[in-house]
């Protein structure tokens, strides 16, 4: 992503209240060259974000939270390093900031998680060409950092965790009409 464009995106309030996409960013930004703040709204800033930024701390990065370790998080993007680390929390989207993190390091980087978590983020990023390796007990990853990672057309299926306070909404209501 173009620097200048980066930094103006992030240093609004883009945050919102997606949790996932403040923790992702976190990952992400922390390996960039240029500095960022995360802001979000007031439900977000109240969740603990240390959970993500001390896990990030061990590849080098710099980032600094709320004296309460809330948003707003501020990333000074740098150059990281390997590491091997150990997740404190069973949290898909902590170690998937930890996977970004570690594809900007400057060395290999073992990831090891305390119970077995969603893989998306690992799937998506092997299809893209990122050298991540999974062990036998679906606890321990391996991140080669280096690869060229090549966009491409991907199909995500509609969430109907979403849809379904509508759907329940739309049937207890006689009156309401339900399109499909």
């Amino acid at each position: 992503m173009d620097a200048k464009l980066a930094a103006a995106a992030v240093g609004v309030n883009a945050m919102g209240n997606s949790g996932t996409t403040n923790r992702l960013l976190l990952g992400i930004l922390a390996g960039s060259s240029f500095a960022s703040q995360l802001i979000g709204d007031a439900s977000l800033s109240k969740r603990p974000m240390k959970r993500v930024s001390q896990p990030l701390a061990k590849f080098g990065a710099e980032i600094a939270l709320s004296p309460a370790g809330t948003l707003p998080a501020t990333v000074i993007g740098q150059k990281l390093h390997g590491a091997e680390i150990q997740l404190e929390v069973a949290s898909a989207q902590v170690k998937s900031a930890a996977i970004f993190a570690a594809l900007e390091a400057g060395s290999p980087s073992t990831i090891i998680e305390k119970l077995p978590t969603r893989n998306h983020t690992e799937i998506m990023l092997r299809q893209f060409g990122a050298d991540i390796t999974t062990e036998a007990d679906n606890l321990t990853i391996h991140v080669q950092p280096g690869q060229e990672l090549l966009g491409q057309e991907v199909e995500v299926p509609g969430d109907m965790s979403s849809a379904a306070f509508w759907l329940t909404a739309g049937r207890l209501r006689k009156s309401w009409l339900l399109m499909s």
